[in-house]
């Protein structure tokens, strides 16, 4: 029997949360907040502006999210599921005056490192696939070499 499970499209991005956690002295590093430890989210981003998007996106709410829990930082980590490669990285930090969190510093981005290492390990490219709303409304990924977004509708 093939369910929905066998048939759904595969998450190509893993988000992670990260907070500043103080080590012996004056020393801290990245670590889990328990509350979201583990995995964040999967989410399907297939180019890097789409990766990029989800990351901020995923930010700007996790910046609501965690107002009144303590970190005066965070960090949101987007990672490969079959690599575990950065796709991309993000940080945010409370500011005083608009009484939020803000993105600091610039978003790094690992997409074509991470893209490579996935053909390298799986021998395809991921480049070519996109997702596909079929009739019946299951989907599919599907895996065109020219198909452009456009003619996958």
């Amino acid at each position: 029997m093939i369910t929905f499970v066998d048939l759904g499209p595969k998450a190509t991005v893993h988000l992670f949360l990260k907070v500043p956690v103080v080590m012996s002295g004056l020393n801290w590093t990245w670590g889990e907040l328990p509350k979201y430890a583990g995995l964040l989210a999967r989410e399907y981003a297939y180019s890097a502006h789409e990766c990029a998007s989800v990351v901020h996106t995923y930010g700007r709410t996790m910046g609501r999210l965690l107002q009144r829990q303590g970190p005066d930082r965070f960090m949101i980590t987007a990672r490969g599921p079959v690599t575990g490669n950065v796709l991309g990285i993000r940080e945010w930090q409370w500011a005083a005056e608009p009484q939020e969190f803000r993105p600091v510093g610039e978003y790094l981005c690992g997409w074509r490192s991470a893209v490579k290492a996935y053909f390298e390990l799986t021998g395809e490219l991921f480049s070519h696939c996109r997702f596909d709303a079929r009739e019946g409304g299951l989907p599919v990924v599907t895996r065109s070499k020219s198909a452009p977004l456009a003619n996958a509708a």
